[in-house]
């Protein structure tokens, strides 16, 4: 009994204030919206703010293998059909069909600064079944402006699901199983980490699952399925992430795998949390314990009086997942294009990464640091 209790005592000490996380999300950050209390009409003035407030960096762009020019930007503009945008919109709902990309113009293009995997055209992977508030329909007819939980864009047509607020809502609300590994396929559709899959009914270990289309099919739940939302343990995250380590880095989930801060995103969401897209988002997350240092042992001695795993460290546009301690050397996990090291070479790790900082010279990472969180 005595064992049982102090088990207890430990997981609660563990554990993250999820609610309270979520609802920091949706309050801060203005690309967060709960779908499910979307309203069903919206002024057409704030869908033509959303539309136009997109841009591309500055500098030089390329279209592809061409250079980008005026007339490319100014094709994307006219298909985006935001002249045919009413004073008030109703606003429809749906889901995700399948995995499919969010995009800032409603175009396939790549445009990119030299290196096509970079491509800024790019916003987001969505999972199936991620809930819709569907806004807008491009010129050509191909593509939906939408409102997704967590980001806003321009979605292929074909991929997604258009239904009403209140299917949507009988979905939202079905038990569910979440994807506990990289990526599972059910039915012929692709579900990648922290993805939920709703069932109608259950009978020992088998499923009758939901898929996209509103068609059922039975299964049993095997390796990479879990029933619910998982209570936090950080010896499954870093099970998790160590089966990662190695998977390409993949710019905006462009090809179904992560980048830093999705990675991040679907992680968390295997214990109910709902962040946000980018670093600096969610950088805005949880509770600052700091956001500067003096000097990598100042860092350290921080780092080692946090909790592995639910600390998260942010340099400008990118953000790790603190690891622990191994053999005195600082651990971070993170999808990681480049990283400097302490000869101010880059490293183009362009992956999935498990880092020591000392044994590979990347102590100065800490004069980089902008802030480190604590998700509790």
């Amino acid at each position: 009994m005595i064992v049982l209790m102090l088990l207890l005592v430990i997981n609660l000490c563990h554990a993250i204030n999820v609610f309270f996380i979520n609802q920091q999300a949706y309050s801060t950050i203005d690309y967060m919206k709960r779908i499910e209390d979307f309203p069903v009409v919206i002024e057409g003035r704030q869908i033509r703010e959303w539309i136009e407030e997109s841009q591309f960096p500055a500098g030089r762009l390329f279209w592809e293998n061409r250079e980008f020019r005026k007339e490319d930007l100014e094709r994307l503009i006219a298909n985006t059909n935001i002249e045919d945008i009413r004073e008030i919109v109703q606003v429809k709902f749906g889901w995700t069909l399948r995995r499919t990309n969010m995009r800032m113009y409603p175009s396939n293009t790549t445009i990119h600064k030299g290196n096509q995997r970079i491509d800024y055209n790019q916003y987001t992977l969505l999972e199936p079944f991620t809930p819709l508030a569907i806004l807008h329909t491009s010129k050509d007819g191909e593509w939906l402006y939408v409102h997704a939980p967590f980001m806003r864009g321009w979605v292929r047509k074909r991929d997604v699901f258009i239904s009403n607020r209140n299917t949507l809502l009988e979905i939202l609300q079905k038990p569910f199983l979440v994807v506990a590994k990289g990526r599972v396929e059910v039915g012929g559709i692709v579900f990648g980490l922290g993805s939920k899959i709703p069932y109608e009914r259950k009978r020992d270990n088998r499923y009758m699952l939901i898929l996209p289309n509103l068609k059922t099919m039975w299964i049993e739940k095997g390796d990479g399925l879990e029933e619910g939302y998982l209570n936090f343990d950080q010896r499954r995250i870093k099970e998790i992430l160590e089966s990662l380590v190695g998977v390409p880095y993949d710019w905006g989930g462009k090809e179904g795998r992560w980048d830093c801060s999705s990675l991040v995103q679907s992680l968390y969401a295997l214990f109910g949390l709902e962040l946000p897209r980018n670093s600096a988002q969610q950088e805005k997350i949880g509770r600052v314990v700091a956001n500067s240092f003096s000097s990598y042992e100042e860092f350290k001695i921080l780092l080692s009086s946090l909790p592995p795993f639910r600390t998260l460290i942010f340099m400008k546009g990118h953000v790790m997942i603190y690891g622990g301690i191994e053999k005195g050397d600082i651990v971070i996990y993170h999808a990681v294009h480049r990283i400097r090291r302490d000869d101010g070479k880059d490293w183009h790790i362009n992956s999935i990464a498990k880092n020591y900082l000392e044994r590979e010279d990347l102590r100065n990472i800490y004069k980089r640091v902008v802030s480190v969180n604590l998700l509790d």
